[in-house]
C-alpha cells in the first residue's frame, strides 16, 4: 500500500543563527533538471538503485555505469543514460566545499541547526558554486533532447539536501537507501575507517538523510529486501516515478530489474565479535525509523525522535576535532615555512644591498696618496 505523510508530527527547532535574505531562485540563469536525489551511507546500494531508476527513463548524474551483465552484454540495452563522469567530479568538489566551510567532511559531518543553509556564508558560496556546475546539473538542449528528470547519488546528500534543495528548486524528490550496518563497515573499511566509525557514520547518514528530505516525496529502499526481490521493487519504483510525472518507456521495469541483478552483491554477514553488540544496538536503534520510511511517501515526515545517539554525536565529533586539529597543525606549518623563506629573502636581500652599499662607498673614497 503507498503510504502518505506519516501520522507522527514532529516539532521544528528554530535556528539559533542569523539568516540571510537569499532569493530561493538558484544563482544561475540556465534551466535545471527536475532532479531526484539518492541518499544513503556507503555501501547501501545507493548507485545501483541511481542506475536502476536511469534504466527507466532518468538521466544518470555522478555515480558509475551499470555493470555489464552475466552474459558480456549491456543490461540496459544502451537505454540507461550515461553517467556524467566529467560533471561528477565537478558536483563533487562543489560538496566537499560547502562541506569545507561548514568545518566538516562526509566522513566527519558537523553538527548543523535548522535553516543552515541560509547562513550569510553559505549563501555567498552557493552564488559562485552551484553556477558552476550549470553543464551537469542544466537541461538538455532542445537540438540534443534527452531525458527529462535526472537522478544523481552522492555520499555528501545525507547532510547537504537542504543546501541543494534551497539553491537547485528542481530537487523534486528523494530516495534513501540502506542495508544492514555490516555492509558500511565493510565499505568503509578500505578507507581505513574503523567499524566503529563506520556504525556511526551509518546511523549520521540515516538520520541526515531521512531529516533533509522532509517534506519531499520520497522513497525508501531497504536494499536487502530489493535482493530478495528485484522485480516487485522495480514496479513498486516504476509507480513511483510515474506519480512524479516521468512517463517511463516500453520495458523500464525490466531493464531496472537487469541492472539490480547484474549489479546487486551478497551484503557483508561478518563483522567483528567486538562489534556484533554495537552492530546490533545501532540496527535496533534505528528500526522504527527505517520502517516509517520504507515504501513510497507522497509528502515524507520523519518522527521527531530522529536524532543522532548521543554516542555518535559525540564519536563524530571526536573525528572532526581531529581532523581540524590535524588541518590547523598542516596550516601552521605551512605559515611558518611561509614566513621562513620570507626571512631568509629579507635577509638576502638586506646582504645584497649592503654588498651594493660597500662597493658604492668604496668607490666614492679619495684615491690613497703616492707612496715614494
Amino acid at each position: 500500500m503507498r503510504k502518505t505523510e506519516s501520522a507522527i508530527g514532529h516539532t521544528e527547532k528554530p535556528s539559533t543563527h542569523l539568516m540571510s535574505t537569499a532569493e530561493s531562485t538558484p544563482p544561475s540563469d540556465s534551466p535545471l533538471f527536475p532532479l531526484v536525489a539518492v541518499a544513503g551511507p556507503p555501501g547501501s546500494g545507493g548507485e545501483i538503485v541511481a542506475a536502476a531508476l536511469a534504466a527507466m527513463g532518468l538521466r544518470l548524474l555522478g555515480g558509475t555505469s551499470p555493470k555489464p551483465a552475466p552474459d558480456g552484454g549491456e543490461v540496459s540495452g544502451g537505454e540507461v543514460s550515461a553517467a556524467d563522469s566529467s560533471g561528477a567530479a565537478l558536483l563533487d568538489l562543489v560538496g566537499d566545499e560547502v562541506l569545507g566551510e561548514l568545518e566538516g567532511t562526509w566522513w566527519a559531518p558537523s553538527e548543523l541547526s535548522p535553516g543552515w543553509e541560509d547562513l550569510p556564508e553559505i549563501a555567498g558560496l552557493a552564488s559562485r558554486l552551484v553556477a558552476s556546475v550549470d553543464n551537469p546539473l542544466g537541461t538538455a538542449s532542445s537540438s540534443s533532447p534527452g531525458p527529462e528528470k535526472a537522478v544523481w547519488y552522492d555520499v555528501r546528500h545525507a547532510v547537504l539536501l537542504p543546501f541543494w534543495r534551497r539553491y537547485h528548486p528542481g530537487v523534486e524528490a528523494a530516495v534513501i537507501t540502506w542495508r544492514r550496518p555490516a555492509a558500511t563497515v565493510a565499505e568503509l573499511a578500505g578507507d581505513g575507517i574503523s567499524p566503529i566509525h563506520g556504525l556511526a557514520l551509518w546511523e549520521a547518514q540515516l538520520v541526515g538523510a531521512c531529516d533533509g528530505a522532509r517534506g519531499l516525496p520520497v522513497l525508501g529502499v531497504d536494499v536487502d529486501q530489493v535482493m530478495a526481490d528485484p522485480k516487485q521493487w522495480a514496479a513498486s519504483a516504476a509507480s513511483f516515478l510515474e506519480d512524479l510525472g516521468l512517463e517511463l518507456p516500453h520495458g523500464a521495469v525490466d531493464r531496472a530489474v537487469a541492472v539490480l541483478e547484474a549489479s546487486l552483491g551478497e551484503v557483508a554477514t561478518e563483522v567483528g565479535e567486538d562489534i556484533v553488540a554495537e552492530e546490533a544496538a545501532m540496527a535496533s536503534r534505528l528500526d522504527g525509523l527505517l520502517d516509517e520510511a520504507s515504501g513510497a511517501h507522497d509528502r515524507w515526515d520523519p518522527p521527531a525522535t530522529a536524532t543522532l545517539s548521543p554516542w555518535t554525536a559525540a564519536l563524530l565529533a571526536a573525528e572532526r576535532a581531529a581532523r581540524l586539529s590535524a588541518t590547523q597543525a598542516a596550516n601552521a606549518w605551512l605559515a611558518a615555512d611561509g614566513a621562513h623563506r620570507a626571512m631568509t629573502s629579507a635577509l638576502s636581500t638586506l646582504e645584497w644591498t649592503v654588498d651594493r652599499l660597500a662597493v658604492a662607498a668604496l668607490g666614492e673614497l679619495p684615491p690613497a696618496p703616492h707612496q715614494p
